[in-house]
């Protein structure tokens, strides 16, 4: 008898261990951004030359500065809507010499329509729409 309500017990945890990944209606979800968002702009202010000093200051700190490669900085980020599709970049700064010489990555192209949510857009949708009715 003990091993079957273990067994059921093991069932149960498995079941319910699987409903994390379920997306259930009317259930609010929060947007999580992790990591450092670089911008075009940002990325437009680096010339080569530049001290570390420099950069830290357009770009802000660096998320993972490798201890075995200190003349490399990264930054990555991943945003996760609530509802949406999960959004990522990394950037790579490189120093030669202990200055700033190349960046590689790519930043994200109309980042805020890619992380506003389903319901957002629907929304902006719908008020211009009725703004479009009343002029």
């Amino acid at each position: 008898m003990p091993r079957i309500t273990t067994l059921l017990l093991l069932s149960a945890l498995m079941v319910l261990g699987g409903c994390s990944s379920l997306r259930f209606p009317g259930v609010y979800r929060i947007d999580i951004p992790q990591g450092n968002f670089v911008t075009e702009d940002m990325l437009s202010q680096l010339q080569p030359g530049m001290t570390p000093e420099q950069v830290r200051f357009a770009l802000g700190a660096p998320t993972l500065i490798d201890p075995f490669t200190a003349n490399v900085w990264y930054y990555p980020m991943t945003y996760r809507p609530g509802k949406g599709d999960k959004v990522s970049q990394k950037i790579a700064v490189y120093f030669e010499g202990g200055t700033y010489s190349r960046f590689e990555g790519q930043v994200i192209d109309d980042f805020k329509a890619k992380t506003s949510g389903r319901n957002d857009r629907e929304l902006h949708q719908k008020a211009a729409a009725r703004k479009e009715e009343t002029d």
